[in-house]
């Protein structure tokens, strides 16, 4: 089952207002066609109708879609999830674990937008006369959309700050838990308004996003209990289009038409079978992180990045312009279930269980209990110890979809200090994204120290 956000533009929005235009001047048919008349400004409120709500929250999802998969690609090259083989400003920072409130000004932005787009179309929506708000499947898509916001700002900046649209949103630079509640809450009423109005994506997706929320806060208890009810074959993403610029996966585009980072020297990368499969293709061994090894001749445009350097690994989880990201996925809930045991009763054969029944909807063969060398931890660099387990599993699992910059804070994972994907890093390496500068230079509340 897979679910979607659009990020479709609202081209037919425009092409309305055009057309309601020519037929104001066409209606002028006694005068002449060309004089020019000021009509006056057309007011705010004209727009609150019952009809424009779905393209109010199709611009809630446009403005989500249209930022995130830039978060998502600074991520990846931030972390040890691809190997920044490009050679744009950011780029070189991000690669090296530098992430400074100057160079972060969009990406802060972009996040912003997101929330505020949803928290304050979601306010507008409550008091448009004719428009039903309680159990309409706008309502809940709105929340929902106003739930994945703040799970990007929480799981991605060391700190946040809400100066509206809420009463109490007083631009104070808050710690992480801030988002994850307040994205909670939204998450919570959007699984009530799907289940009113009967849109059961809306509603599952929803519980996919408590649980992620509740994981983020360390109630594992309550993640694990929603996760449950998400069916491993559950998906739902935000939709890309090849159809305009703003609309493409950027992450494709980085890739596939550029060559700015590169599997190669990560864990997905390092999934070629042996020597023998590379030199036939470089077929991965893993589908969850699956690429193409440009060394392969004819594979693709040019072997290196466009560092001149870096082999070239091309990503293919996203092979198109149109691409989509997951945002909630069956196996994201069972790696929870996994983690969750992992916090609470340690039981090997339960969490090994739940790994299992996420890769068998890959295809991948079961791991044996038996070669489980015990619980462990991220940080004693065994390979079979459960937590290197988990720590590998979500890794591929969530590859690309702007997650594990997270998991490397909260875990405080060993790469934070000083690991390396090809260049040399600065030890440590930054472990969430700052306020940005243009944040500090415009919200009183934050003295630009705290922005970094």
């Amino acid at each position: 089952m897979t679910y979607f956000i659009s990020k479709k533009l609202s081209r037919g929005l425009r092409g309305g207002v055009l057309a309601m235009v020519a037929g104001l001047a066409l209606s002028a048919c006694g005068e002449d066609f060309f004089d020019v008349k000021n009509p006056g400004q057309i007011l705010d409120a004209d727009l609150n109708s019952a009809r424009g709500v779905s393209a109010l929250v199709v611009g809630m999802s446009a403005a989500f879609s249209e930022g995130y998969d830039g978060q998502a690609f600074l991520v990846a090259r931030a972390t040890d999830e691809m190997a920044g083989s490009g050679s744009y400003n950011s780029t070189a920072f991000f690669r090296r674990g530098i992430l400074e409130a100057e160079e972060v000004d969009g990406w802060w932005e972009d996040a912003q937008e997101a929330r505020w787009v949803a928290e304050a179309g979601l306010l507008r929506m409550s008091e448009i006369e004719g428009y039903t708000f309680e159990g309409n499947p706008l309502t809940a898509r709105a929340y929902l959309l106003a739930g994945f916001s703040n799970r990007w700002l929480g799981e991605n900046f060391c700190e946040v700050a809400f100066s509206s649209p809420y009463e109490g949103d007083t631009g104070e630079a808050l710690p992480k838990s801030a988002a994850f509640q307040r994205g909670l809450d939204h998450f919570v009423e959007a699984k009530r308004q799907g289940d009113l109005a009967g849109t059961n994506d809306v509603a599952t997706a929803a519980v996919g996003g408590q649980a992620q929320m509740q994981a983020n806060l360390g109630n594992w208890s309550a993640a694990a209990n929603l996760a449950s009810q998400v069916a491993t074959d559950f998906v739902y993403e935000a939709i890309f289009s090849a159809n305009s610029t703003s609309e493409r996966n950027e992450i494709y585009n980085e890739t596939h038409l550029r060559n700015e980072m590169s599997a190669f020297g990560t864990l997905a990368g390092s999934y070629i079978l042996d020597e023998a499969v590379a030199a036939a293709g470089g077929i991965p061994e893993d589908p969850r992180a699956p690429f193409t090894n440009c060394f392969v001749p004819g594979a693709c445009s040019t072997p290196v990045g466009a560092d001149g350097l870096t082999p070239h690994l091309r990503q293919d989880k996203y092979d198109d312009r149109g691409s989509n990201i997951p945002l909630v996925t069956g196996t994201e809930m069972r790696i929870i279930e996994a983690e969750a045991v992992l916090n609470t009763t340690q039981d090997i054969p339960t969490f090994l269980g739940f790994i299992n029944e996420a890769r068998a909807h890959y295809g991948i063969d079961p791991i044996d209990a038996a070669d489980v060398t015990g619980v462990g931890s991220v940080r004693d660099g065994d390979d079979m110890d459960a937590w290197s387990i988990l720590d590998r599993e979500r890794h591929l699992t969530v590859w690309l979809e702007g997650r594990r910059l997270w998991d490397l804070d909260r875990w405080n994972h060993p790469f934070i200090e000083g690991g390396r994907v090809i260049y040399e890093p600065v030890n440590p390496r930054a472990r969430c994204v700052p306020i940005s500068f243009s944040e500090c230079q415009t919200n009183p509340a934050i003295p630009c120290s705290v922005g970094g």
